[in-house]
């Protein structure tokens, strides 16, 4: 499935995050979600995060060529140029964003088989994330919830 729709967006800032600024589009109604992003906010140091509930319409509006059904996948970054990161991608774009030591956990991702390991573990957990409380713990089946 596809990320982008086969229209074209509109020119200006429509698809692309602020200037210097990287997107993230997250799952508002997911709890884990929810808990994710406020750990990211409190982990930027960079300032050039905007976190955006992919539910709120004008954050739809701002990235339209992005399909739903793609952002209910997996998380989704999008840079001031418009390029589009999905998934554990997304988390090592979050990275590179940071200054210091924190921005020096982006190269993992060249460490080979590292990509792999973390877009398969991302994968897995984001499949089930319905079903996983604010932490990521599964819950037990009687509990869980969409």
């Amino acid at each position: 499935m596809s990320a982008l729709r086969q229209k074209s967006a509109a020119p200006g800032r429509v698809g692309r995050a602020s200037a210097g600024k990287l997107a993230i589009l997250y799952d508002g109604s997911c709890e884990m979600c929810r808990t994710s992003v406020e750990g990211v906010r409190h982990f930027d140091n960079s300032g050039m995060i905007e976190a955006l509930d992919l539910h709120n319409p004008e954050a739809r509006a701002q990235f339209p060529e992005l399909a739903l059904e793609a952002l209910l996948e997996e998380l989704h970054a999008v840079d001031d140029r418009g390029q589009v990161y999905r998934g554990a991608r997304a988390i090592n774009q979050i990275l590179r964003m940071q200054s210091g030591v924190r921005g020096l956990l982006a190269y993992l991702w060249y460490v080979p088989g590292y990509a792999w390991l973390a877009d398969r573990q991302y994968k897995r957990i984001a499949a089930s994330r319905y079903n996983r409380d604010a932490q990521g713990r599964l819950r037990k089946a009687s509990t869980s919830q969409h």
